[in-house]
């Protein structure tokens, strides 16, 4: 209800406010917002590689939107993909298939934290948005502690997030938005999050307003409970889990809110300061 109130407010100061259509402050080389999208599982297979920008295709037309929202606002931003296997869900289970599953997750968390120091360092004035859907947002939600204290990210958003706490301090969206505390689901990472190497505390609150996550009722990977799940995959949970995409209205809104936190977040360090914290 707290993170509701919070999205009414905030979409409240979207009408009031407006945005700046501000001038570029990035380097000549560099966008004023960069994107880092990571991909779901198996959304990196043959062709998922160049197509959708390599982030699947949730990741990508968020990404789109918000593109075309600052172009109109006078603002430039890039991406690119976190390079990672984001291997498929491996359907027959087995300790090995989930073994290399989580070391693709392993594997993506790292590459999303190498990406993102070689970017600021290159463009240390550019803002960042870091967006993940499925397993992609877990590679992404496992970063966000190390970055709490980075100037250099603008906003986060994680749809599906196989990671999620729902009692975490983000701005949730989505039809598990509506439950009252206490309704059995999180994600299904965190059922053996030892295991699973899953974060168990709540992010940072100035980090977690920051933070958009997207979780429909049912979704198996971001809404998993042990007492009704545990050893099925439905159809239906399937076509829940894959319906994501961004829209105009309701709980998969999440354009508009998005907008609004990059259009809203303190500018990023100067670049003598960035060079100074690099060690420069």
């Amino acid at each position: 209800m707290i993170r509701r109130i919070g999205l009414a407010v905030l979409m409240a100061g979207m009408t009031l406010a407006g945005f700046a259509t501000g001038t570029a402050t990035a380097a000549p080389e560099c966008a004023d917002l960069h994107w880092i999208g990571a991909a779901g599982s198996g959304q990196r297979d043959g062709a998922g590689l160049t197509t959708n920008g390599g982030m699947g295709g949730v990741v990508y037309q968020s990404y789109l939107q918000l593109r075309s929202d600052l172009a109109a606002s006078g603002r430039t931003i890039d991406a690119e993909a976190v390079q990672y296997p984001a291997a498929p869900v491996p359907m027959e289970g087995g300790l090995g298939g989930w073994m290399g599953f989580m070391d693709s997750v392993d594997e993506g968390t790292d590459a999303t934290a190498e990406q993102f120091e070689k970017f600021t360092e290159r463009c240390p004035d550019t803002k960042v948005v870091l967006a993940g859907y499925s397993q992609g947002a877990m590679v992404i939600h496992r970063n966000l502690h190390d970055l709490a204290d980075d100037p250099h990210v603008a906003a986060a958003l994680l749809i599906a997030d196989g990671d999620r706490l729902p009692v975490d301090n983000t701005i949730n969206m989505g039809s598990t938005a509506s439950l009252p505390t206490g309704v059995p689901g999180q994600g299904v990472a965190q059922e053996h999050s030892f295991l699973a190497s899953a974060p168990t505390a709540k992010l940072p609150p100035e980090l977690g307003a920051r933070t958009l996550s997207v979780c429909d009722v049912g979704d198996p990977v971001c809404d998993y409970d042990p007492t009704t799940d545990a050893g099925t995959l439905s159809p239906a949970a399937i076509a829940i889990h894959t319906s994501y995409a961004p829209a105009a209205s309701g709980g998969h809104a999440w354009g508009a809110p998005l907008y609004y936190l990059v259009s809203s977040a303190s500018p990023a360090p100067t670049s003598a300061t960035a060079l100074s914290a690099h060690g420069g």
